[in-house]
């Protein structure tokens, strides 16, 4: 199959599109309705969309540009549904782009973000493709009619979490490109005087914008470092896959689980961080010119495609719950709850004594570990109680799978600044990841005075830590954003440049605005003109 379909995909004659979503179902991927009932006096699948609701909506690249579609389909032997299958669907004419017979096709329309992007609907009306347009390299379909199993029902993970890890690595670039652009304006920009009457501040200067700013960047540097580590981890299974090993079938588990929370956590805290950024440019952050609003439209999206936010966190806590009846176990992301004996004692205190204590990257490791292994054990607890009534437990599956993401962001943060060159670099990304983790404390408070594991001083403590560091980062927040490295073209932003420009660019923008070409505005002669004249 790959030798006769990757050259052409390769040679630009497919475009291709991964069409599972449909109109009536989407994170529910086993409540997908398109039908391919297999024909063997023939040896061809018969595709069909037999509802309303069972239409192919919102694959990107469907609606205008792609001719060929991996298609997820219910797959029929013998009238019996032997599961979610993929096919390799020709959609359109090679010749001249057309829809082939049986097949309805277009653009769902504008959305809120992505406007690039053509995602697409599509109707399959009993259209008939060969046998050999099954993706077979696991599941197969034998002439005869006969199914073949998978390895491992867990490869059907394969692709979406490579998908996802890529999108926890996005998840900060985009972060990483909106705290630049605010961390350049806010160096930029100057506002109120200064005590002695000589000047203004620059408004980067001002701690409440330090502290709204200041975590968001540590946050594009905690993605990036977790979704390196993800693309690693994806790798790595693969690799093991590729050399026909068995050993993959765990480590599929937790990248499925880990990817789905982080990706539940980072979706939702990065396109709230991007429109705290683009509060805190002022009124000039409202400008399109700023970027931020285009930043976020394509971020918010993030919350439901690829997979709903509140559905991931449901499979990545069951996950644990999985992973708490299993001890021990030897999953990196994990490994911590062997000692959750330690963790459930209530007597467990934390040991911080002052404010730089929460500096300590071990207590900070100790204290999320704590942390997340009482909310799982709470969750357990529950589930027993409730006989196991998932929605009963949605709102403590919903902490546990945060209080997991922040553990293994925070645990790819410490390996990250680790693994850096001793350098005054490495010691402002290790300042960075010490907010990280004090600023996430102070966000959760309660989980973590829960049982007095923090006192109510220590409380005041950690919050007094982040508020000592943010002077520390002011020195390097410029440097840190810069790091990134994106040019002026990527982040596209009058207000992010990297000269600190802003003002010349903005009046530019505005000159070169097509509504200026103009001095007389359309409907003058109609409604204004009329009014100006009239004597009223």
């Amino acid at each position: 199959q790959r030798a006769k379909w990757l050259p052409l995909a390769k040679n630009y004659k497919i475009f291709g599109a991964y069409a599972q979503t449909e109109l009536g179902h989407g994170s529910n991927v086993q409540g997908i309705e398109t039908v391919a009932t297999y024909d063997k006096a023939t040896q061809e699948f018969i595709i069909d969309s037999p509802t309303l609701t069972s239409r192919k909506w919102w694959p990107g690249g469907l609606g205008k540009t792609a001719n060929h579609a991996i298609v997820h389909a219910r797959l029929y032997l013998d009238g019996k549904d032997v599961g979610v299958q993929a096919f390799l669907v020709q959609i359109r004419s090679m010749e001249d782009h057309q829809p082939l017979p049986g097949i309805e096709v277009g653009d769902i329309g504008p959305k809120v973000g992505f406007n690039g992007v053509d995602n697409g609907y599509c109707a399959f009306h009993k259209i008939r493709i060969p046998r050999e347009n099954m993706m077979m390299r696991y599941a197969k379909v034998l002439p005869d009619g006969t199914f073949v199993k998978p390895k491992s029902d867990k490869l059907v993970y394969l692709t979406m979490v490579q998908v996802r890890a890529y999108m926890i690595k996005t998840a900060g670039i985009q972060m990483g490109a909106a705290s630049t652009i605010c961390t350049r304006f806010s160096a930029a920009r100057i506002q109120g005087r200064t005590p002695d009457n000589k000047g203004e501040f620059q408004v980067l200067d001002y701690q409440n914008q330090q502290h709204k700013l200041f975590p968001l960047i540590a946050i594009s540097y905690a993605a990036l470092f977790a979704g390196v580590s993800l693309v690693e981890m994806h790798d790595s299974a693969l690799d093991v896959i590729k050399k026909g090993g068995n050993s993959f079938g765990a480590k599929l588990a937790e990248l499925h689980a880990v990817s789905s929370g982080l990706k539940a956590w980072l979706a939702e805290r990065v396109s709230d961080g991007i429109e705290t950024c683009r509060r805190l440019c002022g009124g000039h952050g409202f400008t399109q010119s700023s970027n931020l609003a285009h930043l976020f439209a394509e971020m918010v999206g993030a919350n439901t495609y690829e997979g709903t936010s509140d559905v991931l966190v449901q499979q990545h806590a069951r996950y644990l719950l999985k992973t708490l009846a299993s001890l021990p176990v030897d999953e990196e992301s994990t490994k911590f709850l062997n000692n959750v004996k330690r963790y459930s004692d209530i007597k467990l205190r934390c040991k911080a004594q002052k404010s730089e204590d929460f500096g300590n990257l071990e207590l900070l490791l100790d204290a999320f570990q704590t942390r997340t292994a009482r909310v799982v054990l709470a969750l357990a607890s529950k589930m027993k109680a409730t006989k196991n009534d998932g929605n009963a437990c949605m709102v403590l599956m919903t902490r546990a799978s945060a209080a997991h993401a922040e553990l293994i962001l925070l645990e790819a943060f410490i390996r990250g600044a680790q693994n850096l060159p001793a350098s005054s670099e490495k010691d402002s990304v290790t300042q960075l990841c010490s907010l990280f983790g004090a600023w996430l404390i102070t966000k959760s408070l309660g989980d973590f005075r829960q049982h007095d594991y923090l006192s109510s001083q220590q409380a005041d403590l950690v919050r007094n830590q982040v508020v000592r560091l943010l002077p520390l980062i002011r020195k390097n927040c410029v440097l840190l954003t810069d790091a990134w490295d994106f040019s002026d073209f990527e982040l596209n932003s009058t207000i992010g440049r990297y000269d600190g420009d802003i003002y010349r660019a903005l009046v530019k923008r505005a000159a070169d605005e097509p509504l200026n070409k103009s001095q007389i505005p359309d409907g003058y002669e109609m409604y204004l003109k009329p009014l100006i004249q009239s004597g009223l």
